[in-house]
């Protein structure tokens, strides 16, 4: 192949130039080696040098793409696309959700403590002496100012457990029937007011219990 491209350099050469092709393939050969080489392709026939020179033009075009690529200077490299990495939303609920949730656990407990004392007043045997005095003094309490705006409607004690339903003139009546019930002689036990307001009606039920005793209700942490 070396032959026959020395032989048809007068018909390629201009491309050859053009390209820049001796600089990367070395200087041509010197003293009397191009007329042999010459002579000896001379043999060739027409169908062979084209074959020849569609060989060079493709060898050449291939060179020029190589070289362009090297004279291009290097394209910064750029950074690796990043991808959007989905952000996890809180699966935690807000404020206000956590409120309502608060909320209702605490209506929840509340609703379970007062079922427990009912099951106790209800199961209950009567302590007649007991239940009766102290019947009679949170009856006689209720007649003071310190209930002014509070009135009994219902008192029930049994051996350990009392139970009273209040009716309040307002909610100012009703924030202050602990305390007043606190003031009382006679009543050092627990005690736990339940407001029961519906339908317009004002009102509480409150559980007392015996001295030294404790309320019937489950405690937990």
């Amino acid at each position: 192949m070396s032959k026959v491209r020395w032989g048809v350099m007068g018909l390629a050469g201009a491309v050859v130039l053009t390209a820049g092709v001796w600089s990367s393939r070395g200087d041509a050969p010197g003293g009397g080696a191009a007329p042999v080489e010459a002579a000896r392709a001379s043999a060739n026939t027409p169908a062979d040098l084209e074959r020849e020179v569609r060989a060079l033009r493709a060898e050449l075009e291939a060179l020029r793409q190589r070289q362009g690529r090297l004279e291009q200077p290097p394209s910064p490299v750029a950074p690796q696309a990043r991808e959007d990495v989905p952000v996890e939303e809180d699966s935690a609920p807000s404020r206000e959700a956590a409120m309502v949730v608060h909320e209702q656990r605490r209506q929840e407990r509340v609703l379970e403590l007062e079922a427990e004392l009912e099951v106790a007043m209800n199961t209950e045997p009567r302590d007649t002496a007991w239940a009766g005095s102290t019947e009679s003094l949170v009856t006689e309490s209720f007649r003071g100012k310190d209930f002014a705006g509070s009135r009994l409607t219902r008192v029930e004690c049994r051996t350990h457990l009392c139970t009273l339903e209040v009716e309040h003139e307002g909610n100012d009546a009703q924030a202050e029937l602990l305390i007043s019930l606190s003031r009382v002689p006679g009543l050092r036990g627990q005690t736990v007011v339940r407001p029961h307001n519906e339908g317009g009606r004002v009102t509480s039920r409150v559980y007392l219990s015996r001295a030294g005793e404790r309320l019937p209700m489950t405690l937990r942490r």
